[in-house]
């Protein structure tokens, strides 16, 4: 079956394919760290990791603080597109750079499949 880290890339491969608005994905721990990432060359997968840790912190405080529940997910909209960071488990973060043009009920619903499919491998 390959190791760990060759399973979560060909579950980004396979989410990137089937969904072309999705120009990124990158699974990274909660410290920041980078597992496994599929992302366009111009793209520096540790920024990212360092940004999604960030939100991830602030995320989890304000769910925490003001919701008394557990983060799910945090979305960030811009001119050019989304961020999308969902928890696969407490220790792991999926990571999305999604195209402004994208229909975002579709990508919602295979963030839901996959990351389903992240949590049985992770």
């Amino acid at each position: 079956m390959g190791t760990l880290a060759q399973s979560v890339n060909q579950h980004l491969r396979t989410l990137r394919t089937s969904t072309p608005e999705i120009i990124g994905a990158v699974v990274v721990n909660m410290d920041g760290f980078v597992v496994s990432a599929v992302i366009p060359s111009e793209v520096d997968d540790e920024l990212i990791g360092g940004m999604a840790a960030a939100l991830i912190g602030v995320g989890e405080r304000i769910a925490t603080d003001l919701m008394r529940a557990q983060m799910e997910q945090v979305y960030i909209r811009s001119p050019k597109g989304y961020v999308i960071i969902n928890a696969i488990t407490d220790q792991s973060a999926l990571v999305l750079l999604v195209t402004r043009e994208a229909k975002l009920g579709l990508v919602f619903l295979e963030l839901r499949r996959v990351v389903e499919e992240l949590g049985r491998v992770i």
